[in-house]
């Protein structure tokens, strides 16, 4: 089963679920004990999760950059850093809306080859 770390983290500390690797090129910190799935002998394998902040298209320039203003502010504070870790976050990035929506192309590229590659079916 794969989930994200956010939401398995509560339940691999209560023993509920046992941890065999994470998904991504890098140990999650929550999770430092856990190694990667290439570590665990899957060469290639790197999928990470990321949230983000979206808007309608068309909304204006000035207000996509106060927004993302705004919500850097707030994920620089050490208190919203230390929650989102200490829940199982991964590391904070926080950059330019141009870099979130080339990130958003890149993996959508990306699964639809795999997807293809698979000769899954769309539905």
């Amino acid at each position: 089963m794969f989930d994200t770390v956010i939401t398995s983290v509560p339940q691999i500390r209560a023993g509920k679920l046992r941890a065999f690797a994470v998904s991504s090129s890098k140990r999650a910190s929550a999770l430092a004990e856990v190694p990667t799935l290439q570590e665990a002998g899957i060469a290639g394998f790197d999928i990470s999760q990321w949230q983000g902040f979206l808007a309608p298209a068309g909304t204006p320039r000035p207000i996509v950059e106060r927004l993302n203003a705004e919500i850097a502010r707030a994920l620089r504070a050490p208190d919203v850093r230390e929650r989102l870790v200490t829940q199982g976050g991964n590391e904070i990035v926080t950059g330019a809306p141009e870099d979130f929506a080339a990130l958003i192309r890149t993996d959508l590229q990306s699964y639809v080859k795999l997807i293809r590659d698979a000769n899954i079916p769309a539905q």
